[in-house]
C-alpha cells in the first residue's frame, strides 16, 4: 500500500480518538490513546471521574485482517482500562503497539487500531458517528506527515467557519500546506505547522501537506467538500412519498423525512460514494413535517446501488425505507449458501453506516398464487415459527436456520394441518442472531435467514398449501441503528421518547403521537402486504402504542388501564390492512382489559389470550390454577365470541414440557408417557374449543427447551434443533394427536361456529371426575373427555344424543391408549392423563377411524411418501381424514400420496397413518 493511500482519510472517519505521539507510527514508543467522549455517538459523554471505562480494541494489519487479537467482549482486564484525564477525556496506555496487540509476524504491519469504548457493565458504549467502530491510522516507520483538522469528517458547511489545520511530522522537517495547489502556510525546521483557513464556498478542495527532511519528501492529502444548503421545492406531484420510487421515465426519486433538518445530500454508488452538490436534495414542508427529495437518472433497473444520506453535513444515516440493507458489522458472517451474491459493503469508500440498496426489480417475483384467501379468523390454527431455530444443524444450538430450510418443512406443517404460519419479526434487525424484536429497518427483510425471493417463495408455497402467513410486527421500539434514532440527540428527537411513558420500556421507545411515525407504520403494513403478500400481522406489545399523554404515569396500573388512544390507533392501522386485503388478519398482543380488547374486537381484530399458566399447571399434574376453559382464559374473561387467539405456549412463555420435567408431580416428572399424554390432553382442551388458537414451534413434539432466564426474562439464545424427536414413538404419537385434533377442526367448521352448541367443562374445578367438551351442530356431535388424574382411569357420564354405539366413533385419542364409550349408558372411560374425542359418524366420515389397536390384523407402515399395506386379509380402502376415498388396494400394496393424515380400512379393522 502506498504512503498516499495509507494517509488519505476515508469520507467520514471519526476524529474521536487522538494519539500521543502524533502522527502515530508502528515503532512509536510510550503510545497513549486519547478518547474524546464528547465526540462520535457521545455514548459515554459526561461520565464521572470514578467511572470504569474499558476499551474493546484490536489491530488492523497490512494483510487485510481486522480486529486482530481483540479480547472477548466484556473483558475487564487492567490492560484495557482507561484512566480519567479531564471532563470527557480518557486515556488508554498502549506502550509498544506490536507488543500490546501481540503481533509477532514480521511480514505484516499494523495499519490501524480499532476501538469501541464501554462501561464495565457493558451498558453504555462510546463509538463513532452512526455507532460505527473507531479507527486511528498507524503509519510506517521513518519520516511521516499527517494532517489533523477540527472537523469530524470531510464535509464543510456554511456554518463551519474557520478551520484549524495541524500538520505534524515524525521528524524535524520543512512543512508546507496547500489548498487546491495554493500555499496557505509553511514553516521551516519544525515538527508542527498550525494554519487557520476558511473555505470560500461550495466546491471540492484538496488539502495537501508536504514535509521535507534529509532529502526525503512525504505528503498527506485530505479532500473536503463544501456543500450547499437544501432549497425548498415541491416533491413531484406535490405529495411526498418516503423511500425510493421508480418513475415512469426510469428515473428514481429518493425521499427522506427529516423534520428540523436544514440539508440532506444523497450519496451513492453511482458516483463512487463521493459527496457532490449535484445530489443535494430539495425539501418540502407538509403540515409541519419536512421531506427531502431528489430524482436521479440513469440507474439500471437490474443494478444494485448502495446509498446513504448525509444530514446537515455531518450525520451519515441509512434510509428508513430501504428495501435491502448492507450491514458493515454483521454481513460478513452471512454465508453464500444463505444469501448468494450478497452485495459487498464498500469498505474502501465508506465506513460506519448501514447502506440502503436500491434495486429496481427487487420486487419482481413471479407469484404462483396471486389472490390467496385464508381461513375465517375464528377458524385459525396458527403455527408460530422462528426461522432461526425451526431448522438448522440437527442437535446443535447454532441458530443457523434459514428460509430455504423452512421451505423444505412446509409438507410437515401441511400434514400437521395448521392453516396459518406466524413468523417472528424478519425486519432487518441488529446482529444476525436474534428473535427480531430489535428492528432497525422496517422495510428490509433480514438477510441472516435468506434473500427477499426466499421469503416470497416461502409465502407463495405456504399459500399453495392452503396456509396463510402472518408477520409479527414490532411498533413499540427499535434498536439504535434506525436512521431517525441516529439523526437527533435523545433530548431533541421527535420520533422517540427519552423515557417510555408506559411500564413496558424496551430498547428505544417510539413516540406514537408523532405524525411521521404513524406514516411509517402505515407504509410498512401496506408494503409487506403488497410486495410480499403477507396475509396480516400480529402486533407486538400493543400496550406501548398509546399516545404519550394517554398514560397517567409509567406504572403498571396506568399502562394496563383502558386506553382509548390505543383503540383508535389500532383501528387506523386496521384500515390500512383492510384497504390492501379486506380479509387481512389483525392480531394484537395487548393482554389488556376486556373493555379495551372488546373495543378492538368489535371491528374484527383478534387479541392474544395467554393460557400458558393454566396449561403448565395441568401438564404438571396440579389442579390449582388449571382453568383451560378458553372463555375464561383471559384474566378477566368476558371476551367477544371468536375474538381471541389462545395459546398454551409462545415465544414469550415457558415450555410445558420443561416445567413438567422440573416441577411436575411425581407421576409426571420424568415419566415420558404420562408427560406426553398430558401435553396431548392440554392441546385437546385448547384446539377443540371454538376460536383461533396458536401453537409455538415444536409444541407438537413436546419440546422441552428452557425458554426463560433465571430472572424470568426471555432466553433468546439459539435453541437446539431437535427434529430427531420425531424418531421417538411417543413424541410421534403426540404429533399424531395434534394432526388428528386439527383435522377435526378443519373438517368440521360448523362444530366450532358461533351458531354451534358448545358446552365446556374444563375449569379448575373439573378434575377428579374428569373434564368434558361437547359441541353440536345439526346432527353432528363431538364429545371430548379428558382425564386429569395422574394414576387412575375414570368413567365419566356424558349425554350422547343417540343411545347407540354404532352412531359414534373415536376420532382422536391419546397415543397408544385404549379409551371406550357406551352411548346407551352415557359413559366414557378414559385412562389416566389421556383424552378421547368421540364423534358422530359424519364427523370423520369413516367408521371406527382410530381403532389402531396393536392386535389389528391390518398391518400398515410408512415409507417416505408412500402408504405400504403389508397384510390386510381383504382389499383395503384409503381415505383422507375428512372421509374422501383416495385409493383401493388389494390385500397388500403401495399408495403414493402427499403429506396428510390418512385412514386405511379393510372393512373390519381401521388404522390411521401420517405422511
Amino acid at each position: 500500500m502506498s504512503l498516499l493511500m495509507m494517509a488519505v482519510t476515508v469520507l467520514g472517519l471519526s476524529a474521536q480518538v487522538t494519539s500521543d505521539p502524533t502522527p502515530l507510527q508502528e515503532d512509536s514508543k510510550d503510545v497513549k490513546i486519547l478518547f474524546h467522549a464528547d465526540q462520535g455517538n457521545k455514548g459515554l459523554m459526561g461520565l464521572p471521574a470514578t467511572a470504569k471505562v474499558y476499551a474493546h480494541t484490536g489491530a488492523c494489519l497490512s494483510n487485510g485482517s481486522n480486529w486482530v487479537n481483540a479480547p472477548a467482549w466484556g473483558d475487564n482486564a487492567d490492560k484495557y482500562q482507561l484512566t480519567y484525564v479531564s471532563e470527557n477525556l480518557w486515556q488508554l496506555y498502549i506502550g509498544d503497539i506490536r507488543e500490546y496487540y501481540g503481533i509477532t509476524d514480521p511480514s505484516v504491519n499494523v495499519t490501524r487500531l480499532a476501538f469501541v469504548f464501554r462501561t464495565a457493565d457493558k451498558s453504555k458504549e462510546g463509538k463513532g458517528d452512526g455507532n460505527s467502530d473507531i479507527f486511528i491510522n498507524v503509519l510506517d516507520a521513518g519520516l511521516q506527515v499527517a494532517i489533523e483538522s477540527g472537523l469530524s469528517g470531510s464535509i464543510v458547511t456554511p456554518s463551519t467557519g474557520e478551520v484549524t489545520f495541524k500538520v505534524g511530522t515524525t521528524k524535524v522537517a520543512d512543512i508546507t500546506l496547500t489548498v487546491n495547489g495554493k500555499e496557505i502556510g509553511a514553516v521551516k525546521a519544525s515538527k508542527l505547522l498550525t494554519v487557520s483557513y476558511t473555505f470560500p464556498g461550495a466546491g471540492s478542495y484538496e488539502v495537501k501537506a508536504t514535509a521535507t527532511a534529509g532529502g526525503q519528501t512525504v505528503t498527506d492529502v485530505k479532500n473536503f467538500t463544501f456543500i450547499e444548503e437544501s432549497k425548498a421545492e415541491n416533491y413531484p406531484g406535490g405529495t411526498p412519498k418516503m423511500g425510493p420510487v421508480r418513475n415512469a421515465d426510469g428515473s428514481v426519486t429518493f425521499c427522506l423525512g427529516a423534520p428540523g433538518k436544514s440539508s440532506v445530500m444523497l450519496i451513492g454508488a453511482w458516483n463512487d460514494y463521493q459527496a457532490d452538490n449535484k445530489y443535494m436534495m430539495k425539501y418540502q414542508d407538509v403540515n409541519g413535517m419536512r421531506y427531502f427529495w431528489i430524482t436521479v437518472d440513469g440507474l439500471d433497473n437490474t443494478g444494485q446501488y448502495g446509498y446513504y444520506f448525509l444530514v446537515d453535513g455531518s450525520l451519515k444515516v441509512g434510509d428508513p425505507y430501504a428495501r435491502l440493507v448492507l450491514d458493515p458489522w454483521n454481513d460478513k458472517y452471512i454465508t453464500t449458501d444463505v444469501y448468494p451474491d450478497l452485495p459487498a459493503y464498500p469498505f474502501d469508500k465508506i465506513e460506519g453506516v448501514p447502506l440502503a440498496v436500491y434495486q429496481g426489480n427487487i420486487n419482481d417475483y413471479d407469484w404462483k398464487v396471486k389472490n390467496f384467501k385464508g381461513a375465517a379468523p375464528s377458524d385459525l390454527i396458527i403455527y408460530e415459527l422462528l426461522f432461526r431455530d425451526f431448522t438448522g444443524t440437527e442437535g446443535k444450538a447454532n441458530g443457523n436456520g434459514t428460509v430455504r430450510m423452512a421451505i423444505e418443512k412446509i409438507p410437515y406443517l401441511k400434514t400437521l394441518g395448521v392453516n396459518a404460519i406466524e413468523v417472528l419479526p424478519i425486519n432487518e434487525f441488529n446482529g444476525n442472531i436474534s428473535w427480531g424484536y430489535n428492528p432497525n429497518f422496517y422495510f428490509a427483510p433480514d438477510k441472516a435467514y435468506g434473500t427477499p425471493d426466499d421469503y416470497k417463495e416461502f409465502i407463495d408455497i405456504c399459500h399453495q398449501n392452503g396456509m396463510a402467513v402472518i408477520l409479527d410486527m414490532v411498533f413499540n421500539q427499535s434498536d439504535g441503528l434506525h436512521p431517525w434514532y441516529q439523526m437527533y440527540t435523545p433530548q431533541n428527537n421527535p420520533f422517540y421518547n427519552v423515557n417510555a411513558p408506559h411500564a413496558y420500556s424496551v430498547l428505544n421507545d417510539w413516540n406514537q403521537g408523532f405524525p411521521m411515525v404513524q406514516e411509517q407504520w402505515k407504509d410498512v403494513l401496506e408494503y409487506w402486504m403488497t410486495e410480499y403478500k403477507f396475509d396480516g400481522f400480529r402486533f407486538d406489545l400493543v400496550k406501548g402504542l398509546g399516545n404519550n399523554d394517554s398514560y397517567a404515569n409509567s406504572g403498571d396500573a396506568a399502562t394496563n388501564a383502558y386506553n382509548q388512544s390505543r383503540v383508535d390507533r389500532m383501528r387506523e392501522l386496521q384500515k390500512v390492512v383492510e384497504a390492501v386485503n379486506p380479509n387481512g388478519y389483525f392480531i394484537n398482543e395487548n393482554l389488556a382489559s376486556a373493555q379495551e380488547e372488546n373495543a378492538m374486537a368489535a371491528t374484527g381484530q383478534l387479541n392474544w389470550a395467554n393460557i400458558n399458566e393454566a396449561g403448565c399447571q395441568f401438564a404438571m399434574g396440579y389442579q390449582s390454577d388449571s382453568n383451560l376453559n378458553p372463555f375464561y382464559a383471559p384474566k378477566d374473561g368476558s371476551r367477544l365470541w371468536g375474538s381471541t387467539v389462545s395459546y398454551l405456549e409462545s415465544h414469550d412463555e415457558q415450555r410445558l414440557a420443561y416445567k413438567q420435567n422440573l416441577y411436575g408431580e411425581s407421576g409426571v416428572k420424568g415419566k415420558i408417557v404420562n408427560s406426553l399424554h398430558r401435553l396431548g390432553s392440554a392441546a385437546a382442551q385448547m384446539i377443540l374449543a371454538p376460536g383461533a388458537h396458536m401453537i409455538w414451534q415444536f409444541s407438537e413434539l413436546g419440546n422441552y427447551d428452557n425458554t426463560k432466564n433465571s430472572d424470568g426474562g426471555n432466553n433468546t439464545d439459539p435453541k437446539t434443533v431437535r427434529w430427531s424427536l420425531l424418531d421417538n414413538s411417543n413424541r410421534r404419537g403426540l404429533y399424531d394427536s395434534y394432526c388428528e385434533l386439527i383435522a377435526i377442526r378443519n373438517g368440521n367448521p360448523e362444530l366450532f361456529a358461533e351458531t354451534a352448541s358448545f358446552e365446556n367443562n374444563c375449569a379448575q374445578s373439573n378434575w377428579a371426575g374428569g373434564r368434558t367438551m361437547v359441541s353440536k351442530a345439526g346432527n353432528k356431535e363431538l364429545i371430548t373427555v379428558i382425564n386429569p388424574n395422574i394414576d387412575k382411569e375414570i368413567t365419566v357420564t356424558v349425554n350422547f344424543s343417540v343411545k347407540d354405539n354404532s352412531a359414534y366413533q373415536i376420532v382422536s385419542k391419546s397415543y397408544n391408549s385404549n379409551p371406550s364409550f357406551n352411548a346407551s349408558g352415557n359413559t366414557v372411560t378414559v385412562p389416566a392423563n389421556c383424552y378421547v374425542s368421540i364423534g358422530s359418524m359424519d364427523v370423520a366420515g369413516v367408521e371406527n377411524v382410530w381403532n389402531d389397536s396393536a392386535s389389528s390384523a391390518l398391518r400398515v407402515h410408512r415409507e417416505g411418501n408412500c402408504i405400504v399395506v403389508d397384510h390386510a386379509g381383504a382389499p383395503v380402502e384409503i381415505f383422507t381424514v375428512d372421509g374422501r376415498k383416495v385409493a383401493t388396494l388389494p390385500e397388500s400394496g403401495r399408495f403414493e400420496s402427499g403429506a396428510g393424515v390418512y385412514v386405511v380400512t379393510n372393512g373390519k379393522d381401521t388404522v390411521k397413518i401420517v405422511l
